[in-house]
């Protein structure tokens, strides 16, 4: 089982990463005006949310259950990395309830890690983002300063990986998945976070 104390570390270390352009790329919904609701199982992640934005309302919730929210309550729902920590058979559930919940017509937005990952091609990939979004010497000097907190988040994603019942995707799955949840007009298959994760939209 994992703790509630790894949790709190996870989490500091993410947030310094958001400062990437990889993960800032993510971190847009507040700026377009929208009212978020924050919803997590780990109290962790949702006051390392709270700490970034007073306005939105925090909800202590598990996917896996069925969700606190009435039928066709939200607009646009986004889900980050979050799907992948269930099991095969609770992401089917989740997205019934996630269909629930959106109103007709609303949009799902869905990004979770692929099955087969390489690590230094991940981190290739990422300092080549870097450069192009901010200039060589910036990715330098970044780099330099985050080093410390990409190894950590390396040891914490291999520490998820062999301790938790995490379920990452093939090519297609996720869309399967949205498609078999009753959403409709699914979109092609997008890789994200420097080819390491896979992005889906669609309606319901």
């Amino acid at each position: 089982m994992i703790s509630p104390e790894f949790w709190k570390r996870y989490f500091g270390v993410y947030d310094v990463l958001n400062s990437l352009p990889t993960y800032r790329q993510f971190l847009r919904i507040k700026e377009a005006g929208s009212q978020v609701v924050a919803l997590d199982y780990c109290r962790q992640a949702l006051e390392s949310h709270g700490s970034k934005d007073s306005d939105c309302s925090l909800i202590l919730a598990d996917l896996a259950r069925e969700l606190p929210f009435k039928d066709s309550c939200f607009d646009k729902i986004a889900s980050n990395n979050t799907l992948y920590t269930l099991s095969v058979e609770n992401q089917k559930g989740a997205l019934k309830e996630l269909h629930r919940v959106l109103k007709p017509g609303g949009k799902i937005v869905l990004v979770n890690p692929m099955t087969r990952q390489n690590p230094l091609s991940m981190g290739v990939n990422l300092i080549a983002d870097s450069i192009r979004a901010d200039g060589l010497w910036t990715t330098a000097r970044k780099m330099t300063a985050l080093m410390p907190a990409m190894i950590k988040m390396a040891y914490y994603n291999w520490k998820l990986r062999t301790e938790s019942q995490h379920h990452r995707f093939e090519a297609e799955e996720q869309r399967a998945l949205l498609e078999d949840a009753g959403f409709r007009l699914a979109s092609d298959t997008k890789l994200v976070y420097t080819g390491y994760a896979l992005l889906n939209s669609a309606y319901k």
